[in-house]
């Protein structure tokens, strides 16, 4: 299957995104997300965020909005289900981690060994 690569204002985007996500669904104190914060007194101090508080909420709101029209999270997710589909060997099936589909490995080093063979 092809996909559409992301582009750098989509993975920008969809870091942006996860940051924001962290902020305001963090365990340790939530915060609004650093590009609309307020400044606070202690330039340490970060605004925090509170979903009683129907002004962060809607803060918030259109701010998401706002980042999602501004690229494709779609491009970004979408790709990596690619990457990751077992039936295109792009990516090990096996690993936890994203590593080379062994069938590459295998047809790499069956280059390299032709190329110090001679046998190319």
């Amino acid at each position: 299957m092809k996909m559409a690569k992301a582009n750098p204002a989509d993975l920008d985007m969809a870091l942006e995104l996860v940051y924001a996500l962290e902020a305001i669904s963090s365990r340790y104190g939530a915060t609004m997300p650093e590009k609309i914060a307020k400044p606070q007194d202690d330039e340490d101090d970060t605004e925090p965020f509170s979903v009683d508080d129907s002004e962060n909420c809607r803060r918030v709101c259109e701010y998401l909005i706002r980042l999602a029209r501004s690229a494709s999270l779609f491009r970004v997710v979408m790709g990596m289900t690619v990457l990751l589909d077992p039936t295109n060997k792009v990516v090990d099936p096996t690993a936890s981690t994203l590593e080379h589909h062994p069938d590459t490995l295998a047809a790499l080093a069956a280059m390299a060994k032709s190329a110090s063979d001679g046998t190319e």
